[in-house]
Formats: structure tokens, sequence, C-alpha cells
């Protein structure tokens, strides 16, 4: 028993001295990547922004003076041509009041006539009348009779005087009597017009906020006007894309994955004070579209020669920067890089990195700096 006990610790004692076989460090393989090399290219970058279609004109009509309306000659959807009658007030106040303007017109044109006359006639009074004063003065006045027939005659003298200065005041004044009403009588004239709504340009009638019987007060908003012929893409663009870009530019509309030509017609100078963002109008001939539609305008920027590009898939962003993974030797190095424009699938670098060099072109996230690499 003792012999079999002393065995099995021997054994036991054999194991446990027996020496450790060596750690061996292995080193991992290589991970394998995609690259792609840096190049130089001449690109023309381009930017989308969203915005809406609005018609090239829209007015909205308002009588310039009150009344009931009484002609209601068109409806929403009408097409109208310029000059084209859409509303009519009733008139015949207006008319009264031309007619009334016209018969006093007429009326003074008549007394100026009459006053023209009693003119020439108070000049002939005056004049005999003067030549009777000098008479009585020649008799001489030694006695009470021809004393008091001087003072007499002289005193109607004056009388003459005075109604030949007020016919003179009134001839004299004649022309600025008549002017003023004629001026009414114009003015009657055009409120009988203005009772009448007529289209300022060729058309589609949008809105009518009015109906026959209602009361309308002067410059009232009853109806609007649309001019469809042509629309306007309306955007609002940021300051780096409206310092490229220039009035007369023609750009590309997306409407419905449908492309129109446009004209940039407008842009704003200074931006808004609430969004910070640039106003852009471009116009061009509607070829059906309903106006009020989602568009999206493709701005073409300058032409970049000779830049710096990657793809786009190969920058990795960490707390803020940009960086690329470039393989030289087999061997990762992170770099961080400043970027341009970005026109497609490509971004344009401006600083760190060079043509020639190979950059990892996917998964960047997950790899690090100094990693061995296979590609």
């Amino acid at each position: 028993m003792f012999l079999a006990v002393g065995i099995v610790l021997l054994v036991v004692l054999i194991i446990v001295t027996r020496p450790q076989p060596e750690a061996r460090q292995t080193e991992l393989p290589p991970v394998r990547v995609e690259v792609a090399p840096v190049e130089l290219r001449d690109l023309r970058p381009s930017v989308r922004v969203g915005g809406y279609l609005q018609p090239l004109r829209r007015a909205r009509l308002q009588f310039q003076v009150e009344g009931r309306l009484q002609q209601r000659l068109v409806e929403p959807g009408a097409q109208v041509v310029q000059g084209d009658v859409l509303l009519r007030l009733e008139q015949g106040d207006y008319r009264d009041l031309l007619h009334e303007a016209k018969a006093q017109l007429e009326i003074e044109r008549a007394a100026v006539a009459r006053d023209r006359q009693l003119l020439q006639l108070a000049e002939r009074n005056r004049a005999l009348q003067q030549a009777e004063v000098a008479r009585q003065e020649r008799l001489g006045t030694e006695s009470l009779s021809s004393k008091a027939a001087l003072d007499a005659a002289r005193q109607r003298l004056l009388q003459l005087e005075a109604e030949e200065a007020q016919l003179r005041y009134s001839v004299d004044s004649a022309a600025a009597r008549l002017d003023r009403l004629e001026a009414a009588a114009r003015r009657a004239e055009r409120n009988v017009d203005r009772a009448t709504l007529r289209a300022p340009f060729p058309g589609t009638v949008n809105r009518i906020m009015v109906e026959v019987g209602d009361d309308v007060a002067a410059n009232e908003v009853v109806l609007e006007l649309l001019d469809l012929s042509r629309l306007e893409l309306y955007a609002e663009i940021d300051r780096a894309v409206v310092t490229r870009l220039e009035r007369c530019q023609s750009i590309e509309v997306l409407v419905d994955e449908r492309v129109y030509r446009a004209e940039i017609v407008a842009l704003q100078p200074h931006p808004d004070p609430d969004t910070y963002t640039y106003a852009l109008r471009a116009r061009f001939d509607n070829p059906g579209i309903v106006s009020g539609a989602a568009a999206e305008a493709r701005l073409l920027l300058p032409e970049l020669e000779q830049v710096t590009v990657v793809p786009v898939s190969a920058l990795v962003r960490d707390d803020g920067e940009l960086y690329l993974f470039v393989a030289e030797d087999g061997v990762l190095q992170r770099r961080q890089v400043r970027p341009g424009p970005r026109q497609g699938d490509r971004q344009v670098i401006v600083a760190g990195v060079e043509a020639g060099e190979q950059v990892v072109s996917s998964g960047g996230a997950s790899l690090s700096d100094g990693l061995r690499v296979q590609y």
C-alpha cells in the first residue's frame, strides 16, 4: 500500500515540475483593403437646392372706387387677354356725377364768354366816363352846379373802374377755373371707367373674392390674376453658393424627374435676417406645369481645373474633422484633410494628400493609424 502511494506522489511530482512550453508571439495577418489613387481632374461642380414654382406675374386686382357689384363676367380658371372686362360695379351714380361735372364746365365756359364781352363794354364805359370827367374839369368848379356835376362824374368813373376791375379779374382767372372744372370732369369720367375692372395682362383668373350684389370698398382686393406663360423657380441658397452665381446664368430646373433650362433673373445681394439665406429666382417657359409645385434647381458652379479629388467614400469624419487613410508600403497613415466642393461621388481635397497617393476607398471608420494592410 505504501508502495502505491509513493508511486502516485512521484507521478504528481513529475507532472508539476515538468518544464512549460515557451510562449510564442504570433503576428496578425495584414488586413485586406480596397484603395484608389488620388487624382487630378477638371471638375464642373454643381449644387442641388429645393424650391417651388410661382407664376411670372401675380396681380391682386381692386377697384379704385366703391360701389355695388353688378356683373361678374369671369370665373376662376378663365383665360383672359389684356383689356378683358372681369367685374363691373353699378355705374349710375358715377355717370350722373360725370354729367354734372360736364354741365358745370359748360356753364362756366358760357360765363367766361359773357364776362369777356362785359369787360369790353366796361372798358368803353370807363373811357367815356373819363372823357366826361375831363370835360367837367375844363368847365371849372365856380358854380355849385358845376362842382356837383364834376363830383358825380368822378364818382361814376370810380364805379365803372371797380366794375371793370372785377370783370378783368373774372376774365384773367377764367383759365384756372376752367382747368379746375375740366379736371373734375376728367376725374368723373375716370371714375365711370374705374367702376369696370379689366385685365392688366393676359393671364388666368385664380380667385374671385366677391359676388354680385356685394358692396365693394375702394382698394379692396376682389380678384387674383396670374400670368402662367412663364414660371419662376424660387429657392433659398447659402452664401458659399450665391457668391459663385450671377444673373442671366443658365441653370437646370427639375420637376417630376423632367429637366428644364432656366435663366437666373434675380439674386438677393443681402441675406434674409431670419434664415441667413439668399433668395434666387430663375425663369423659364411654362410647358404646362402647375404653379406652386415643388421643384429642384441644379446650379452649375464655375469649372475647377486640375484639382485633387478622392472618392467620397474614402472620407472618415471624427470629432468634426475629416481624415483619409493613405496606404504606403503596406502601412496605413491617417491624414487630416481640408475638403473643397463635392461633385457626385468625388470629393475635392484642398490640402492633406497629393496626386498619385493611394487612399483606402471605403471602410476607413474601422481602421487605425499604422495598421498593416494588403491591397
